[in-house]
């Protein structure tokens, strides 16, 4: 059984005459004849009396008929609410990012972005793990996603738009805010705001390695999630800690930088979509942000 040989029924039925039905459907009335003998045959009851001057429903046809009506009425209004559903996701562009790149890269790219699609809704989703933010691709509850790592399924694909320096965050009252260059044998005795390792992986372990590489353990007095809190709390006096370059942008007053000696291992930010099936909005965003920061890279990228 098909929603064609429904929709034959169901013109039979309100006809009362297969010619009639025939046209109103576009089909010949031998055709027409032969879907309904079919579905006849396929329930195995009589729906129509038929004579050589009229047709009539048996009860049977028209207890079908009731239910027939509401199956197509059904599958019409649930075709109508995809097509509404997919109009309004042509619309929307849902973007997943860490701290950075919602603070740094999205406001930049958005007035770009509004000139080719001004009534574009957004939904933006902040959360500090990086991993998280892919999963939220997996999920199709975001359309983009900017992440610390490059994915390596094949589900995914990005592009990596920098990747930044690592950088000591102390009060301007410190000693140490007038070094050139610090390491992990410069800080050990400091007071140090750190990281949880579920928040902020990346920062977390480029800490402990370092003072794992002298024998010694941090000095933590506290942990923090968001970066601006960090801040604060450096501001304060309260302790010293790690951050990528580009806090240097956000920073209250009475906070310096001083590059953190780890090695070469840097902080990057990738931009990341399904690798198939995107809509023309994911399309042109990632193109903005390619040209302004792959292509065009803004100042803030490089630690000064």
């Amino acid at each position: 059984m098909d929603l064609r040989q429904l929709e034959c029924f169901v013109a039979v039925a309100e006809e009362l005459h297969f010619r009639k039905a025939g046209e109103r459907l576009g089909l010949s009335q031998s055709a027409l004849s032969d879907r309904i003998s079919a579905l006849e045959h396929e329930l195995g009851l009589a729906l129509f009396f038929r004579t050589t001057r009229q047709v009539s429903v048996t009860q049977a046809g028209a207890d079908f008929l009731r239910d027939a009506k509401k199956i197509l009425a059904d599958v019409n209004r649930s075709i109508s609410n995809a097509k509404q559903k997919s109009e309004e996701g042509m619309r929307l562009l849902r973007i997943s990012g860490v701290d950075e790149a919602i603070s740094m890269v999205l406001p930049v790219a958005l007035v770009e972005f509004r000139k080719e699609f001004p009534k574009a809704a957004l939904h933006i989703l902040e959360i500090s793990s990086s991993d998280q933010h892919a999963q939220e691709l997996f999920n199709h509850r975001a359309d983009i996603a900017f992440v610390r790592s490059q994915p390596t399924d094949d589900f995914l694909e990005s592009t990596l738009l920098h990747a930044q320096p690592v950088v000591v965050a102390v009060s301007d009252a410190n000693p140490l805010s007038r070094r050139k260059m610090l390491c992990a044998q410069d800080i050990v005795d400091e007071p140090i705001v750190g990281y949880p390792r579920h928040a902020r992986p990346i920062l977390h372990e480029m800490l402990w390695s370092g003072f794992r590489a002298i024998n010694r353990q941090p000095n933590i007095v506290c942990e923090v999630i968001d970066k601006s809190t960090l801040l604060q709390f450096v501001t304060h006096g309260l302790g010293i800690g790690l951050a990528p370059a580009w806090v240097k942008e956000i920073a209250p007053p009475g906070v310096s930088f001083v590059p953190y000696e780890n090695g070469d291992q840097r902080i990057e930010l990738h931009i990341a979509c399904r690798a198939t099936g995107n809509s023309q909005l994911v399309t042109s965003f990632i193109e903005k942000v390619k040209m302004l920061f792959v292509e065009a890279p803004s100042d803030f990228h490089e630690f000064k």
